[in-house]
C-alpha cells in the first residue's frame, strides 16, 4: 500500500513500538518517505502507522 506522510520535516521513520495483534514488531526497517511525502510498505506497517501517526495517510490511488 502506498502512505502520505504531511509531516514533511520527516523523511524517515521507525518505530520498533509498533506491533501485530500478537505483539510482534510490524517494523523491520525505517520507512523512507520520498520527497512527496510518500512510502510504499506492507498493509500491515501502513495500517499499523496510520493508526499510531495523525500525519500518516493512505494515499488516494485516484490522484
Amino acid at each position: 500500500m502506498f502512505i502520505t506522510n504531511e509531516n514533511t520535516a520527516t523523511r524517515r521513520l521507525f518505530n520498533a513500538d509498533l506491533t501485530d495483534d500478537d505483539g510482534e514488531p510490524v517494523m523491520d526497517e525505517p520507512v523512507e518517505f520520498a520527497s512527496t511525502g510518500t512510502a510504499q510498505v506492507s498493509r500491515e506497517v501502513g495500517e499499523a502507522m496510520i493508526a499510531h501517526y495523525d500525519d500518516v495517510h493512505e494515499k488516494d490511488t485516484e490522484e
